[in-house]
């Protein structure tokens, strides 16, 4: 009787072991899957870095959205007949565009919330870029040059600008590989 006992009890602890380690298995699944949400979670997000390939993108995008079959040649001739007020709204108007190109086209996948935390800053890059691509091809095809007055320059700049930033903003969105 007493061998019987011992036989049960042996069994039970052996049932006993085993529901254990399912329990174990079942617990350590569950610590893999959150170390795996947390370290995603955790991790820095692609998009809110800003590096040279981007910006590299940035400026070939600008550069192309410039030079673009009418632009440069119809924004001088644009900037004649236009005042220093509808120039303003022009800038205006890019960096608008610029900011909803962007958003549409790509960034809106990514969490809302966290769009707002580094889109200004993509941005800024992308606007500041094609202003100042748009600058040095105006001035590469003597469009401007040291003798032109601030007025011509701010609005033959504005007058070219919407291209180059539509140019930059596609570039950026999309070329995502390294350069």
């Amino acid at each position: 009787m007493k061998k019987k006992r011992q036989a049960n009890s042996t069994k039970k602890v052996l049932a006993e072991e085993k529901r254990i380690e399912q329990l174990e298995k079942k617990e350590l699944q569950t610590l893999q899957n959150l170390k795996h949400e947390v370290e995603s979670d955790n991790s820095s997000h692609p998009l809110t870095k800003i590096t040279k390939a981007d910006m590299a993108r940035s400026v070939i995008g600008a550069l192309i959205g410039t030079v673009g079959h009418f632009a440069f040649f119809y924004g001088i001739e644009l900037a004649d007949k236009i005042s220093m007020l509808r120039a303003t709204s022009l800038y205006l108007l890019s960096l608008v565009v610029c900011f909803f190109f962007m958003y549409y086209s790509g960034f809106r996948k990514v969490k809302e919330i966290k769009v707002f935390r580094f889109i200004p800053a993509r941005m800024a890059v992308v606007y500041l870029i094609s202003l100042l691509v748009v600058l040095i091809t105006l001035f590469i095809f003597g469009f401007l040059d040291t003798t032109t007055t601030f007025e011509h320059i701010y609005k033959a700049t504005a007058a070219t600008l919407l291209l180059s930033v539509l140019g930059a903003s596609t570039a950026d969105i999309l070329g995502k590989e390294k350069i």
